[in-house]
């Protein structure tokens, strides 16, 4: 096995769906502790052990490898979302060794309401929200007006906060936003404090944990969205609501600076959910190719997932940013029987070369794909277990990857099951 490092940070470096939750499942049987540390149930990972597929949207990955998991504080939580998914877990014979801190913020009804109602206000500007109220679970907890997993535990104060936060939510989903929904200050009291009794075993101060843990124990911090999707940094305002690169794990921990060893997942082509600049998007029959091959829908939204050509400038920018330490190509092998792979390796604005996203999203909008062309390969590569029985193409592909970004590939994936990945091993000096 690769000479793996902790504490270790997985991040998607692109706009989601790299694979990070198969990376996460077979890296952790090496680790002590898996963390999550943002994001909701709106992002999901897929693991496949075998014959069974786990779709997780809640859970850390490495529930599967029996690990002690970490929901910290960056995260948002629909509590019988992650109850379902405990008991998906249990109902396969695995335990939960789940830990969640009590700073946690809860999704409530009406931001699954408010999130339906202003995608419908926004039209085609609407940035591909899957309503689940996760962007305005996080406006409430920027704006002091959240609900936190500590109030669940606490009734009479529950029902207050629940009674202030519906009387100005009712009234802009009604009279701003037009959508007849009506909600029960008693019937979501009563709901919310059933989950505080059933979530209440597995409530702790994460921060303190983890922070005893990391001088002695193996530490894995799982990112739950990809790079790009950074409110700053990505493609605003086609974004998430919290900061997707490595170093927010600080702040959504609870934790000070320190080194981490960051492996950078990056599918060996490119694709994305929703609205939003995508300047290598292919709309015609190789997009169609890749999406059928690759299988490219998504876990919790269902939707068929724009595809396109690798984008060597946005990998720059996402490996800038989060301080990629090492690389693992995933999906290597839905490209297998195309006879030319692109790669775009900068953006051009009239006579101005970009090799990474540029500041500007006026800019970037207007950016053109400078593309190099590689020979594709006919072999089947999905059954493959070591780097030197790859096609003499593959190998090119991938040491092109390598040095344009400078960053060592470590992983190589040719499917979905953990058998299907490997050490990236060249020769020294060459392919």
């Amino acid at each position: 096995m690769y000479n793996i490092q902790f504490p270790l940070s997985i991040v998607g470096a692109q706009w989601g769906d790299e694979g990070k939750g198969k990376l996460v499942d077979v890296l952790t049987e090496h680790a002590d502790y898996v963390v999550r540390y943002n994001g909701g149930n709106n992002a999901g990972h897929t693991v496949v052990v075998g014959t069974q597929t786990f779709k997780l949207s809640l859970l850390p990955s490495g529930v599967i490898q029996k690990k002690k998991l970490i929901i910290a504080q960056g995260c948002v939580i629909d509590p019988q979302m992650l109850l379902d998914e405990i008991a998906m877990v249990k109902k396969q014979h695995l335990p939960v060794y789940l830990t969640i801190d009590p700073r946690v913020h809860i999704v409530m009804p009406y931001h699954k309401a408010l999130d339906r109602a202003t995608e419908h206000w926004k039209g085609k500007s609407a940035t591909g929200s899957l309503h689940l109220g996760i962007g305005y679970c996080y406006e409430d907890k920027n704006n002091r007006a959240g609900i936190r997993l500590d109030d669940v535990l606490h009734p009479t104060e529950l029902k207050q906060k629940i009674r202030n936060a519906l009387e100005l939510q009712s009234k802009r989903i009604q009279n701003v936003f037009g959508l007849d929904e009506h909600f029960t200050i008693d019937a979501i009291w009563k709901t919310y404090v059933a989950y505080g009794k059933k979530l209440r075993p597995y409530i702790a101060d994460t921060s303190v944990l983890i922070e005893k843990s990391l001088t002695t124990k193996r530490v894995v911090f799982e990112g739950a969205h990809g790079s790009l999707l950074d409110p700053v940094f990505g493609t605003y305002p086609y974004t998430v609501a919290i900061h997707t690169i490595s170093g927010s794990i600080f702040p959504y921990v609870g934790l000070a600076p320190r080194a981490l060893h960051t492996i950078g997942i990056v599918k060996a082509y490119t694709t994305r959910v929703g609205n939003g600049p995508f300047p290598t998007e292919q709309t015609n029959p190789i997009g169609e190719t890749i999406r059928k091959n690759g299988q490219e829908f998504g876990t919790v939204s269902k939707r068929p997932r724009r595809c396109g050509w690798l984008d060597l400038p946005a990998l720059r920018t996402a490996s800038r940013l989060s301080g990629f330490t090492t690389l693992a190509i995933t999906k290597l092998d839905v490209l297998s029987g195309l006879p030319t792979i692109s790669v775009c390796v900068a953006y051009k604005i009239q006579n101005k070369r970009y090799l990474e996203i540029p500041a500007s999203m006026y800019d970037y909008h207007s950016c053109v794909p400078v593309y190099k062309k590689f020979p594709g390969w006919n072999e089947d590569i999905s059954q493959i277990k070591k780097y030197n029985d790859l096609p003499l193409a593959a190998k090119r592909y991938l040491f092109f990857i390598e040095t344009q970004l400078h960053v060592p590939i470590a992983f190589v994936s040719v499917g979905p099951k953990r058998s299907q990945l490997f050490i990236y091993k060249k020769q020294k000096g060459g392919i």
